[in-house]
């Protein structure tokens, strides 16, 4: 197990903020309050931010102060509400990490300790930022450790990191030479440093795995319980008949292997939601999944708003008489509008399934029509997305979104979500482990 790592993560709404901060010709006092996620990575989940008024701050020449009234108040109500609390601000620059002057590390080491040992079940933080860079600290209990990066989950994501990327995600191969002439060798080096999770390596997962490490993405997670079968020939990529009886994340990883060496690839040999699955998820740049039935993608809906994870969902309903298909591929952006949302979870749904399990069918959903080609237009969508989550190219910003393909048509039209947003979004979105 490598060092410990701490993050801090935001949707839309820090992302707005941060602009201010970064924009501003005079320091400004950037607070929030955070939501844990403590297994594996230290992740600090932002889920309520705002800026400081001037009556609470003073700044100087030293630096930025506040009051301890301030201080005092956001301790109530991180105490009330069951989180932790975070100070940011800005400095110039964005070559290389800013350097905390000594009024930051003074407060900091007056402050994170005081409220770690106050709230010792939530995690605080003092960071300040650039253009590009982060430093600072995160605290837990009675621990304090370097923050390594901030992550908003827009579309596309902001990263600041602690320090430049590795010269190895920097590098643009011969392989990548026509992809970074159309998207900016620095797209070369986001890919690199990327994790994209798949969910799912049959018929549509398969695909996406094929296209993303094609493009040349740093790191994929593979996470598919079930083995080859031979009716999964027709529509699996990578597949042989020598691959039945192997292990379905087997064969879709040496698929990779074989189309990007240089791509880090793992598996997860289970159901989703296993223990390992969720951690797999929980450090995800993006998630695609390609999962059948209700109660996995309800799983999966919640544990992305949990933890700020953008989710690409795509699936394919094909009824043979009469002839019809709907296929539909969602992006769920955290802060926007979520899979129940868009109707592909429901009570109505998850009662209906319920029900035919409890009378025994459970093979009812087993054996259903499927169509290589059906499967290849929606992956060949939703790794666009994931490189648009990453690499930004399309120069906008957008939440969830929904689109559907009708072969027989010949349609694919993107569907606007109804506004507002459901229950479930109000109920786990940014909650990271609090139950």
């Amino acid at each position: 197990m490598g060092p410990l790592v701490a993050e801090v993560r935001g949707a839309t709404a820090m992302s707005q903020l941060l602009d201010e901060v970064l924009a501003s010709r005079q320091e400004e006092l950037f607070i929030g309050f955070t939501f844990p996620s403590l297994d594996g990575e230290w992740v600090a989940l932002v889920d309520d931010c705002r800026l400081a008024v001037d009556d609470e701050v003073q700044r100087d020449v030293t630096g930025l102060h506040w009051t301890g009234d301030l201080t005092s108040q956001l301790y109530e109500e991180a105490r009330r509400s069951g989180r932790g609390v975070i100070f940011l601000h800005a400095h110039a620059g964005s070559h290389e990490p800013p350097r905390l002057s000594p009024t930051d590390e003074r407060t900091a080491q007056e402050i994170l300790p005081h409220l770690g040992m106050l709230l010792p079940d939530a995690l605080h933080a003092y960071v300040v930022v650039n253009r590009a860079y982060v430093a600072g600290w995160v605290q837990h209990g009675d621990r304090t450790i370097e923050v390594d990066r901030i992550r908003i989950a827009t579309s596309p994501l902001r990263i600041w990191t602690s320090g430049p990327e590795s010269a190895t995600n920097q590098v643009v191969l011969g392989r990548d030479q026509r992809q970074a002439t159309a998207l900016g060798g620095q797209v070369i080096c986001r890919l690199r440093a990327s994790t994209v999770v798949i969910l799912g390596v049959g018929g549509a997962g398969s695909q996406v795995a094929e296209m993303l490490a094609h493009a040349g993405v740093g790191r994929l997670v593979l996470v598919d319980a079930d083995l080859v079968e031979e009716v999964n020939l027709s529509r699996t990529h990578g597949t042989s008949p020598a691959s039945i009886g192997s292990k379905k994340v087997d064969v879709a990883m040496s698929m990779i292997r074989h189309i990007s060496p240089e791509t880090e690839v793992s598996t997860v040999a289970e159901a989703f939601p296993s223990e390992d699955s969720l951690q797999a998820l929980r450090e995800a740049d993006a998630v695609v999944a390609c999962v059948d039935g209700v109660h996995p993608r309800n799983e999966l809906n919640r544990f992305a708003l949990r933890y700020a994870i953008p989710l690409i969902d795509l699936g394919t309903t094909i009824t043979p008489a009469p002839f019809r298909v709907d296929g539909h591929l969602s992006l769920v952006m955290p802060g926007s509008h979520c899979l129940r949302c868009a109707g592909h979870v429901s009570d109505a749904l998850l009662a209906e399934i319920s029900e035919v399990n409890r009378r025994g069918e459970y093979g009812l959903g087993e054996g259903r029509p499927q169509v290589v080609s059906f499967n290849g237009l929606l992956a060949s969508a939703a790794v666009t997305e994931v490189l648009q989550l990453i690499c930004g190219f399309a120069f906008r910003e957008q939440g969830s979104c929904e689109w559907h393909y009708d072969p027989v048509a010949g349609e694919l039209r993107r569907i606007d979500l109804p506004s507002g947003r459901c229950r479930e979004c109000v109920w786990y979105g940014m909650k990271g482990d609090r139950e």
